[in-house]
């Protein structure tokens, strides 16, 4: 077993299995709910698993680089197939929902921090981390996204890098003064990016 996730109401526990199949189970009775085949891939491996936070949704993070997003009808029983699919290209080792349930955060083999909407869609562009990042997680705000690295780094990002990166980066940066850019631009007109 790779890893589990209680849902929020704490009536489902789900389990990645290294056999390519994910399994939630029923906490009152003990009894599975389904088992199903969240990693296609050839020795496919589902590497980790998170429940949204509002109990409608469970996603899975695959070996051969796949996210597939489950709908839960009232935080009971699991509906398959998958209502989404996003396809990475590197094995996914954790995956999390956002507090808002909006958004899902995703750490691969190559050491990749990247964020998704629940279309499929990344949001922002990835970032690099250390090696392999084996762990995501979200602040309870939303503001920021930590990541446990395979080099034994714990790192933490502003959420804004990924949903708004030109204000990250002016944030952090901010305008060149009047008086910097006549020394390092001279002639050139000032830039409103930040403005």
């Amino acid at each position: 077993m790779n890893a589990v996730a209680f849902s929020s109401n704490g009536n489902l526990l789900a389990a990645a299995y290294g056999d390519g199949y994910m399994r939630p189970w029923n906490t009152v009775n003990g009894q599975a709910v389904a088992a199903l085949l969240a990693d296609t891939g050839p020795g496919g491996s589902v590497n980790g698993v998170a429940f949204s936070p509002n109990g409608e949704l469970l996603a899975t993070a695959g070996e051969h680089g796949s996210i597939r997003v489950w709908s839960l009808a009232a935080g009971q029983s699991l509906h398959a197939p998958p209502v989404s699919t996003i396809v990475t290209g590197s094995s996914v080792n954790a995956v999390m929902f956002s507090p808002d349930s909006r958004l899902l955060a995703t750490g691969d083999k190559r050491g990749r921090v990247r964020v998704w909407n629940l279309a499929g869609r990344e949001v922002g562009s990835p970032l690099p981390a250390g090696g392999g990042v084996n762990g995501v997680a979200f602040s309870p705000d939303g503001q920021l996204l930590a990541t446990a690295d395979a080099d034994g780094t714990v790192r933490t990002w502003q959420m804004s890098v990924f949903t708004d990166p030109r204000a990250a980066l002016c944030a952090r940066v901010g305008l060149p003064t009047k008086a910097e850019w006549a020394q390092y631009a001279p002639g050139e007109p000032e830039p409103s990016v930040c403005r």
